[in-house]
């Protein structure tokens, strides 16, 4: 199949974090835009949407995202790595953990030159408006990362990002916010044992 990203990037309406896809979900937009990729941009895309499963993002998905052909999936899984690790000293620092502890060290990989903003976003105090401000980041990244690429791949790829941003908090109202909250509690417990949380905003 012929990739016409042109066409592609006209068919979609102009994004922002609120918006609101028919159907509640924005799974429809991005399974329309592979079915007009193709194989090798289809791989690429599906690949940069898997980074939205946490479970995935391990070393050796790290270092296939810096080994991409295409700068988007470099870049923007840089600036990921980054947010990671950062919020991996946040938690060794809360938890009274060492410094370092879990932190990914991926040869080759792209310095990111957003410490300091990454760092604020940390000095952020309630968690669902922490989270909020690390999508913001990233959602800023895309932006940044394909100024002046438009109607390229990194383009649809960016499209893709921000539509799995946008599906991560369109369900995200503050009952959804404290349920969040809870889970997370829950699943560092599991990690970390029984560690008192209460002080831990």
């Amino acid at each position: 199949m012929n990739n016409n990203y042109t066409y592609i990037v006209a068919s979609i309406p102009v994004l922002s974090p609120s918006f609101k896809p028919e159907g509640g979900s924005t799974a429809s937009v991005l399974e329309w835009i592979k079915s007009q990729l193709g194989g090798k941009d289809r791989q690429a895309l599906d690949f940069v949407c898997s980074g939205f499963t946490p479970a995935n993002l391990c070393e050796e998905f790290y270092r296939k995202a810096f080994a991409a052909k295409n700068v988007f999936t470099r870049s923007y899984f840089a600036a990921d790595l980054a947010l990671r690790n950062a919020k991996v000293e946040y938690l060794n620092k809360a938890l009274d953990r060492p410094e370092g502890k879990d932190v990914m060290h991926i040869e080759n990989a792209p310095e990111s030159p957003d410490s300091k903003k990454i760092a604020a976003i940390f000095q952020v105090n309630n968690l669902l408006e922490r989270e909020r401000a690390i999508d913001d980041y990233l959602w800023a990244k895309t932006d940044e990362i394909t100024l002046m690429m438009n109607f390229r791949l990194e383009n649809i790829l960016a499209i893709a990002a921000k539509l799995c941003i946008i599906e991560r908090w369109l369900a995200l109202d503050e009952e959804e916010g404290r349920k969040l909250l809870a889970k997370l509690v829950k699943d560092i417990r599991g990690n970390y044992g029984d560690i008192n949380f209460e002080t831990i905003k």
